[in-house]
């Protein structure tokens, strides 16, 4: 090999160890203590996300039905965790809320603030809900469209619902979050239709996430071709369990195929874990990117 080829080769080479190891370095920290690590539990048919930043500000977004209960509190305790910053409850539903009157009741765990879409529920399970705040010491406080909040290293932007509404559709009330830590994005859309996320795209309010929480269980009335053509996510978590609904509809699951996104299920992969530095992130201890190293052909 000619001098000058060997030393293009050789620093070609020096060039694609360094980022390899940029990469690896990276994908240590995504994986270790000092990263976001989201948990998508699985709770059957139902929502259950637990968040925890490299500081330990903790989130619990819903908390599955009332029979998942007991496993919510075992996955926050089996994580090591003893204090909840906020629980949010993103609607009333009790495949939301009720495993949260679980969590609200165990005296090891503290919790210090409960928000929700500020539209109350009229189910007993929703009442139970409310007394286990209550019993708490706590008061539920309302988070709405166009709130910004900062949870410890995170930022939240409340995407709906809006304030005001007149006796809205459980549902369509739901709380719809856009997490951002470091560059990456993380969106919560509780059990929107296709119609809120009309909504939500009309607001101009920037959606594109790396990872999406399908809505409402991956039913055929959510995630739109338009809905996902503005979030543009890499990962498509499905929280669903045995149901006589459908859920995930086929046609979801194509919508979600054709957008690009690797799709996750809890009732085929368990629970999903996200971890991320805030600059790459991994899910299921799956990195997202490939690192392609060239080897240099010999020239004469």
């Amino acid at each position: 090999m000619h001098l000058g080829k060997r030393k293009i080769a050789i620093g070609f080479l020096c060039g694609s160890i360094l980022i390899l190891l940029a990469f690896s370095i990276s994908f240590g920290k995504a994986r270790g203590a000092a990263a976001l690590q989201i948990s998508y539990i699985d709770v059957g048919e139902g929502d259950s996300i637990l968040l925890r930043d490299p500081g330990g500000f903790t989130i619990m977004i819903d908390g599955g039905k009332t029979t998942a209960g007991p496993a919510v509190v075992n996955y926050i305790k089996s994580k090591g965790i003893s204090t909840i910053d906020v629980i949010l409850a993103t609607h009333a539903d009790a495949d939301h809320i009720g495993g949260l009157i679980d969590v609200l009741q165990d005296n090891t765990i503290a919790v210090q603030r409960v928000l929700y879409n500020g539209y109350a529920g009229t189910t007993q399970t929703w009442n139970n809900f409310v007394a286990a705040v209550t019993n708490k010491g706590l008061t539920l406080e309302a988070a709405q469209f166009p709130e910004t909040l900062q949870f410890g290293a995170l930022t939240v932007w409340v995407m709906n619902p809006a304030a005001a509404l007149e006796s809205p559709d459980s549902n369509q009330a739901s709380i719809v979050l856009k997490i951002l830590y470091g560059s990456k994005a993380f969106l919560f859309t509780g059990d929107i239709d296709t119609t809120i996320e009309a909504t939500v795209i009309a607001r101009q309010t920037p959606l594109a996430s790396d990872i999406l929480k399908v809505a409402h269980h991956g039913s055929t009335y959510s995630s739109s071709p338009n809905f996902l053509a503005s979030v543009q996510p890499k990962e498509a978590v499905i929280s669903v369990g045995p149901n006589s609904y459908g859920h995930p509809a086929v046609d979801t699951l194509a919508r979600l195929q054709a957008a690009g996104a690797r799709v996750w299920r809890t009732d085929v992969n368990g629970n999903v874990i996200a971890n991320s530095d805030g600059i790459i992130y991994t899910i299921s201890n799956i990195p997202i990117y490939n690192i392609y190293i060239p080897v240099m052909m010999n020239a004469n």
